[in-house]
């Protein structure tokens, strides 16, 4: 039998909310003790689930993007689920930490449910119409990396230490950290300042994405 896997709702439609959860009880091993129409009451309940789907425009006003922040620095993993793409607060909500993004249009529950499955094993999910729209960014500010710190990037994203990366690539260790310095450069000018390893992982899932300009009808699964 699959263990159960609790997650929190941020939905002020609390009929969707209550459908999905029900579905949830029947269809699969995921449970939702806890349900909220706002951040700030989701935040409240204690404990919260690691885990929350969070609807992206909620009535009290308050910004998608300020909200994946507020759950992101109480220790929550976010899903955003929505009704239809909307390219800028995909990006933003992305950018801010929200781990994937599903609309209802390109999405059944059974997708959510895997997503859901990933984050509880530790990887980092991406359906094929997340990373359609992300891969749309074209922001005109956005780093532009040569092909070598692309691959750079990508591999001590993936946690790989500099001198094996320099082996891999037949480049020296120290030609490796003049990369980084150049990519953290890049980033910075961007508006994305360095401000620890983790963000090299964020960065290099970006990265992907941008590669990966799947059509959404065309979604396989999540991807970590």
């Amino acid at each position: 039998m699959e263990q159960l896997i609790n997650i929190g709702s941020i939905d002020d439609n609390v009929m969707d909310a209550e459908g999905r959860a029900l579905w949830f009880e029947v269809k699969s091993n995921v449970r939702v003790p806890i349900t909220a129409v706002s951040v700030a009451e989701f935040l409240a309940a204690r404990p919260s689930p690691r885990i929350v789907t969070l609807d992206l425009h909620l009535g009290d006003g308050t910004l998608p993007a300020d909200n994946v922040r507020a759950l992101i620095e109480a220790g929550h993993k976010v899903i955003i689920v929505t009704v239809v793409p909307d390219k800028k607060w995909i990006i933003e909500t992305t950018e801010a930490g929200a781990s994937a993004y599903l609309t209802s249009r390109a999405n059944s529950l059974d997708k959510l449910v895997d997503v859901v499955q990933a984050l509880d094993r530790g990887e980092v999910p991406t359906t094929a119409e997340h990373a359609f729209w992300l891969a749309q960014d074209d922001r005109p500010d956005k780093p532009r990396l040569t092909d070598t710190e692309s691959k750079v990037l990508r591999l001590i994203g993936d946690g790989i230490k500099q001198e094996a990366v320099g082996r891999r690539l037949g480049i020296s260790r120290s030609t490796v950290a003049s990369h980084l310095t150049n990519i953290r450069r890049k980033y910075s000018d961007s508006g994305l300042p360095y401000s620890g390893a983790a963000d090299y992982r964020d960065w290099a899932k970006q990265q992907r994405l941008d590669r990966d300009r799947h059509d959404p009808t065309k979604d396989t699964g999540p991807e970590s």
